[in-house]
């Protein structure tokens, strides 16, 4: 007589309950992942023969021995679909950007050595040590900490108020992810609105309200532009350089021009916010410097952890700004220091807390990823652009621009760009285009 074997119940899997996508974004996916194959058999098509005589007549014999009209075919076709794929997030960004190491070792175009090298570009680890740092700084709420003192020391009288939300954001935002900051930025706001739509009614304020979230989102993006790691795009611009020209440019010198930039265009958004689109009805806000009290005694005195962060955190950004000037000969290059702090951050415990260091694995896992993939794509469809010469041809077809002013070109391509990125990831149309562009 057998026994019936008896099946415990499973419950679903995480692939079972997950929810379909909407039927247009669904549309959308399969249009970009047909169309830009679609669109790379055409380029790879499309490409014409003497393409590779165009490029051995510029560069070195030397570089010429690498160059094949099929390497040139193919990674001019990759590029393609790899930024329709981009663009239409057809797949998810982070797995289009493995393209690369799929592509070239199969074609012979390079071997998968060579071509996973860029995955690896010291630029990614400057990006990554920056956000161990952020994500350190968000978990003993030191960013929090910062942006009230910021906020409390401008005052509450209204534009004062939405400016000194824009430039705690706008610090924020130099060193954490913009959406990090404006996550966080945003309920404190939100707070200060409530309590003046309490004492003077919600009407009243609209046009204040209006100013201060526009003026968060708005300097979310604009203070990224201070330093490398604020924004990936900055980070994959100073790795296309090095990678592309040999230029390096240091976390110092990018902030003598980015803090600069960042200011002024925070100022201009501040006062077009303030004085010209939603100028606020009233002359002070009621209560305002008690709520930001309040909010920094729910904060509590400072924590030995976050006193210890603060100091790596001037620390660090000392050493960028200082440290590969000075000490040219030693070594000490922006990715070396974000490494040592990032170490830091895992070995220094916290004061006063036994067996709690500043940073854990735990906190680190929520590094993005899916960026630092990215980053090793462009990276790796750019390397092959200078391998096979495509930037140089493309460098030799744009000379036919050279009879417009370079204004135009610039404003053309600044348009073309900008309206991109209304509809994609920054970072990805940053990927996507970078090598076209670096060609012209």
């Amino acid at each position: 007589m057998s026994i019936p074997v008896l099946h415990q119940p499973t419950s679903p899997s995480e692939g079972q309950k997950a929810h379909p996508a909407p039927a247009g974004e669904r549309r959308r996916r399969l249009l970009g992942l047909l169309g830009g194959a679609l669109l790379g058999v055409i380029v790879y098509l499309a490409m014409p023969a003497d393409a590779v005589d165009t490029v051995a007549a510029v560069i070195s014999p030397e570089a010429a021995e690498k160059v094949s009209e099929e390497g040139v075919r193919l990674v001019a076709a990759a590029a393609v679909v790899m930024g329709a794929w981009w663009m239409t997030e057809a797949i998810p960004l982070a797995a289009t950007a493995l393209l690369p190491l799929v592509l070239f070792p199969l074609a012979g175009v390079d071997s998968f050595k060579d071509t996973a090298a860029p995955y690896a570009s010291g630029t990614i680890f400057l990006f990554m040590g920056g956000f161990m740092l952020a994500l350190t700084m968000q978990r003993w709420n030191l960013h929090r900490r910062i942006a009230l003192l910021t906020v409390l020391a401008v005052g509450t009288k209204p534009k004062m108020l939405v400016l000194g939300f824009m430039l705690a954001t706008g610090f924020l935002s130099m060193w954490v992810s913009n959406t990090a900051t404006a996550v966080m930025m945003l309920p404190i706001g939100t707070s200060i609105l409530l309590l003046t739509g309490q004492a003077d009614g919600k009407g009243k304020q609209s046009k204040l309200a209006t100013a201060l979230m526009l003026g968060i989102a708005y300097a979310a993006s604009i203070g990224s532009l201070g330093t490398i790691i604020g924004t990936p795009p900055n980070t994959l611009l100073i790795a296309y350089l090095k990678e592309t020209f040999d230029v390096t440019i240091g976390f110092g010198q990018w902030m003598i021009m980015g803090v600069p930039l960042a200011l002024t265009f925070l100022l201009i958004c501040w006062w077009l916010l303030t004085s010209v689109l939603f100028k606020p009805e009233i002359k002070e806000i009621p209560g305002g410097k008690a709520l930001i009290r309040e909010e920094l005694s729910k904060l509590g005195p400072w924590s030995g952890g976050e006193v210890l962060v603060g100091v790596i955190f001037v620390a660090a950004a000392l050493s960028w700004s200082l440290l590969p000037t000075l000490l040219p000969e030693a070594g000490i290059t922006d990715e070396v220091i974000a490494m040592v702090v990032a170490l830091a951050l895992f070995i220094l415990p916290a004061p006063g807390q036994h067996g709690v260091r500043l940073l854990d694995w735990k906190t680190a896992k929520d590094l993005p990823w899916d960026v630092l993939l990215l980053f090793g794509g462009g990276l790796a469809l750019s390397a092959q652009f200078s391998k096979q010469g495509l930037s140089v041809w493309i460098g030799e077809i744009a000379k036919g621009l050279s009879v417009l002013p370079t204004v135009l070109i610039v404003v053309a391509v600044t348009t073309l760009i900008i309206f991109l990125t209304e509809l994609t990831s920054n970072t990805a149309t940053a990927a996507a285009f970078l090598p076209i562009m670096g060609g012209g």
